[in-house]
């Protein structure tokens, strides 16, 4: 990546006072001189009676973060502007856990904190080689309005197991990270997807790739993706903080194939972490992407990324609600959701068992637009393989395309088959089921991957969709007959191809979990309401735009 003249006076700024990072004992505190004439005050009288020369402006020094470890302090520095605090690989890198709590504060102006490398909250250990986790481990606090910029694709922050992250944005004053040629100033150069490695949260909750046993003595220890470190444990209600009114742009990165970042990662998560209105934007692989564990994600927008919107695996069981993917650029599906990795015939022996999220409410619009450069780009809804579950209620998707690999819906079974347990054994079981939901599509439903055989032989994915209560295939004839003018909000009539109004009701969650709010639309937004989701909404597709 080419770096701005901003950003290599930042640098050499950085350099000029990398010997006092550790000690904090230099200061730079920029002056301007004015000798400019104020002719309307000579003088400045004092309490005293007397006069004293005007005195010269000071240009104040900014409140970049610190922490102290072992004695020793580390704090990041003003550039040459005085606008952006930058921090040195002595403050943060791949080399380094930090285990101290700090904050990372406003600055005016729209200055950012620009970190040249990765940033590790918390020890990060592995138990089965004697490792403890510290439980109480730190809190990375950060400030409504703050904005973080990376400088190198491999560069993200993680939070280890027993730390927390506090980062509470509101609508109008959101927490932005992103990469540092989002924010340099500089014309010649422009944020690219990938342009730095996204967050990552490894929590205690329990995973499908994890024994009782094991779960019980304290020893799971999967690897999460990017640079090893580890996740898993036994606590369904872990709580590794909070991410609320976050905005996630330019983020992902492939280390090797099958072991990418992604926007947000989130590992055994537990239902005692608040994800409440994300937006990621032009990520390099995922949106979203859940290893197991049990936390809640509401008020979600995902805008183009390369591959998947939300991704789940080893036995996510936790809830969503309004969700927003909209990717005409990019993307590979709305949703893509996997069970397992293998047949889960021995459960009994696992801590927990496969995906069986419960989610409300969502929107996914696409166009099937294929790029030639992208690694993957089919523009599909949502296809769920490798034993998956899933209770799907008021969900639209809108898809323009007719062709094979971008249709609205797949029960993809290359691992599992016609497996007593796998996709299609799901469905017929109502283990997998959508209620209250539209499809207004080119085209619905994928052919099936590998023959089904036995009790399966005779499934049809079309009876078993109509079959779900009050679902419609209505087809597709433009976006507008189903979306409002902003494209993303659900039309309160809705007609189907042919020109006809479609009725449908949406359920009713409430009254069996307190975590859903009952409302009149399906989809992700209602045509007419006027609350923080919609600003959310409106917010996130101007910064999309």
């Amino acid at each position: 990546m080419k770096l701005s003249g901003f950003f290599k006076a930042s640098l050499i700024t950085s350099a000029l006072v990398l010997a006092g990072c550790g000690g904090g004992d230099i200061n730079v505190t920029p002056t301007t001189n004015d000798n400019s004439v104020d002719n309307t005050t000579n003088n400045v009288t004092n309490n005293t009676g007397g006069t004293t020369n005007p005195t010269t402006p000071v240009t104040p020094t900014l409140d970049c973060a610190s922490y102290t470890m072992d004695g020793v302090e580390f704090k990041g520095k003003p550039d040459s502007a005085n606008k952006n605090c930058v921090y040195s690989q002595a403050f943060a890198s791949n080399a380094k856990d930090i285990t101290a709590s700090f904050l990372i504060p406003a600055l005016e102006d729209g200055g950012a904190h620009i970190f040249e490398g990765e940033l590790f909250i918390g020890k990060d250990v592995d138990t089965s080689k004697g490792g403890v986790i510290d439980v109480n481990g730190p809190t990375l606090t950060i400030e409504a309005g703050v904005n973080i910029a990376f400088t190198k694709p491999e560069s993200f922050i993680r939070i280890a197991r027993g730390a927390n992250i506090e980062a509470i944005g509101e609508i109008d004053e959101p927490i932005v990270f992103t990469s540092i040629s989002d924010i340099d100033g500089d014309d010649s150069t422009t944020a690219q997807i990938g342009d730095w490695g996204g967050i990552q949260i490894n929590g205690m909750g329990q995973s499908i790739r994890c024994a009782k046993a094991d779960a019980e003595a304290g020893q799971c220890n999967h690897k999460a993706e990017g640079i090893v470190s580890y996740y898993g444990g036994n606590d369904a209600a872990d709580d590794s903080g909070t991410l609320k009114h976050v905005v996630i742009k330019y983020a992902g990165y492939e280390v090797t194939p099958d072991n990418e970042l992604n926007g947000l990662t989130l590992n055994a998560v537990g239902s005692g972490t608040e994800i409440e209105y994300i937006h990621v934007h032009n990520g390099a692989d995922d949106g979203i992407e859940l290893f197991g564990g049990s936390v809640d994600i509401k008020h979600i927008v995902i805008t183009e990324s390369v591959d998947d919107g939300i991704d789940w695996d080893e036995g996510w069981k936790g809830n969503g609600q309004f969700i927003l993917v909209h990717s005409k650029e990019h993307g590979n599906h709305g949703f893509e959701t996997d069970g397992a990795k293998k047949a889960p015939s021995a459960d009994s022996e696992l801590v927990t068992s496969v995906s069986f999220p419960t989610i409300a409410n969502a929107t996914v619009v696409t166009n099937g637009k294929i790029d030639a450069e992208a690694r993957k780009n089919t523009g599909a809804g949502m296809e769920m393989k490798e034993w998956g579950k899933a209770k799907l209620v008021n969900m639209l998707f809108v898809n323009s395309s007719t062709q094979s690999g971008a249709g609205c819906f797949d029960l993809f079974n290359d691992k599992d088959q016609s497996h007593e347990a796998g996709v299609h054994a799901n469905a017929k079981s109502g283990d997998i089921s959508f209620s209250n939901s539209i499809f207004a599509c080119g085209l619905n439903f994928e052919e099936i991957n590998t023959e089904l055989t036995g009790d399966l032989a005779g499934f049809d994915i079309e009876q078993w969709f109509l079959a779900g209560e009050m679902n419609k295939l209505i087809g597709f004839a433009d976006f507008s007959n189903v979306l409002a003018e902003d494209g993303v909000t659900t039309k309160g009539a809705i007609t189907d191809k042919d020109g006809n109004t479609v009725a449908i009701e949406s359920a009713k969650l409430n009254a069996d979990n307190s975590f859903f709010d009952d409302v009149a639309f399906i989809g992700a937004i209602g045509e007419g309401a006027s609350n923080e989701w919609v600003e959310f909404v409106k917010a996130s597709m101007a910064r999309k735009n």
